[in-house]
């Protein structure tokens, strides 16, 4: 049976024909109401949820990515609150309009916040264009009227897209294990979220009727549920930014020879034989102490950090600036590579480092961001 429609058409201060509005107690109006509200909730929750972690973390900055996804959760609070405001209470022009234009500003400024730290982290690509877009669609909302609002709303839904897409293109390419699966559960939830806030829009409603503007509804909240999820769970999210915090990496015989060393970023510079063989003669003293048959993982000194990698004969010792997971995993990938590809011929080292300096290759595949 289909449900009945409880909407008024709303008119703009120029007569034309625009969105629904639901004044009439009845089922439609209750079940839209408790999704709406259910969004306001969840979104909001999750927000201030990944604005705590933020908050409380060392290694917090502007640019990083757990406050942009906690300013866009914002926005679609601040955009569902804003709607269930001119949905239902404030019904009249021109408060309604006035309402719908906060949601539709609320969330743009979401996506502009968003997009600016992205673009931080996305090297070059987009030249601060979406930024630039988001703040257009502001000026434009602000001071269009409200039959062009749904334009601009799916203009804006078309830029969120792009950006979104670009930034969970470049996350999955330069991720690995746990955080790679997480950057996955994200891309579902956020598509899913994306087909609902579409269906949730007026011109579904008034073409299409109440069903599949509630339906979409449903799967909006669905995909919200599933997103907050994936960005509650997620181990390092935050890590995106690893290939600025990489600094050298050293391939260490037993016995401290140096077999292989790549610099990722200029810093002062250091006798890298004499630094490998005191970073063997610190890992063979620790395992003295502890009595212990397994080297070092990791290793923190003044303003750096130490990721160790062990293969059968040799170690792999990742310097960096930051401790992040997903360096952890890059350097043990490189040493089973290196493993794979100099195994044979490591017994036979002597002294020329020409032998590996193919290894080059590996450290372009396992270190080398992907764009």
């Amino acid at each position: 049976m289909a449900l009945k429609r409880n909407v008024y058409i709303c008119t703009t201060w120029d007569g034309v024909a625009s969105m629904p509005h639901f004044g009439e107690a009845g089922l439609v109006r209750d079940v839209v109401l408790v999704l709406n509200t259910g969004i306001v909730v969840y979104s909001s929750l999750f927000a201030v949820m990944l604005l705590g972690r933020w908050f409380t973390s060392r290694r917090r900055s502007v640019a990083d990515i757990r406050l942009a996804w906690a300013v866009f959760l914002a926005g679609i609070t601040a955009n569902s609150f804003s709607f269930v405001m001119s949905d239902f209470y404030f019904l009249q022009e021109p408060l309604r309009t006035i309402w719908v234009k906060i949601g539709y500003i609320s969330l743009i400024l979401a996506l502009v916040a968003f997009f600016a730290a992205i673009e931080q982290i996305i090297p070059g690509r987009t030249r601060h264009t979406l930024t630039i877009s988001g703040l257009a669609m502001v000026g434009l909302t602000a001071v269009s009227p409200a039959e062009f609002l749904i334009l601009i709303a799916l203009a804006g839904a078309f830029v969120a897209l792009v950006g979104t897409f670009l930034f969970f293109d470049y996350s999955r390419k330069n991720t690995a294990g746990a955080v790679r699966k997480s950057v996955n559960q994200l891309i579902v939830g956020f598509l899913i979220g994306f087909v609902g806030f579409l269906g949730r829009s007026d011109f579904v409603y008034m073409t299409l009727g109440p069903e599949y503007y509630i339906f979409g509804m449903s799967i909006l909240f669905f995909g919200l549920a599933l997103f907050g999820h994936a960005l509650a769970t997620s181990p390092a999210l935050d890590e995106l930014d690893w290939m600025k915090q990489i600094v050298r990496l050293y391939v260490i015989q037993e016995g401290g020879i140096l077999v292989y060393f790549h610099e990722f970023s200029e810093t002062e510079q250091s006798d890298q034989f004499m630094a490998a063989a005191g970073i063997s003669g610190i890992q063979s003293l620790m395992m003295e102490i502890t009595r212990s048959q397994e080297g070092l993982s990791t290793l923190s000194v003044g303003q750096f950090e130490i990721a160790f990698a062990h293969g059968p004969s040799f170690a792999s010792v990742l310097v960096a600036r930051k401790q992040y997971t997903v360096l952890v995993e890059k350097v043990t990938e490189f040493t089973a590579e290196f493993q794979q590809t100099f195994g044979p011929i490591l017994p036979n080292f002597s002294g020329d480092l020409r032998m590996f300096s193919s290894a080059s290759e590996i450290i372009d595949s396992v270190f080398q961001f992907r764009e």
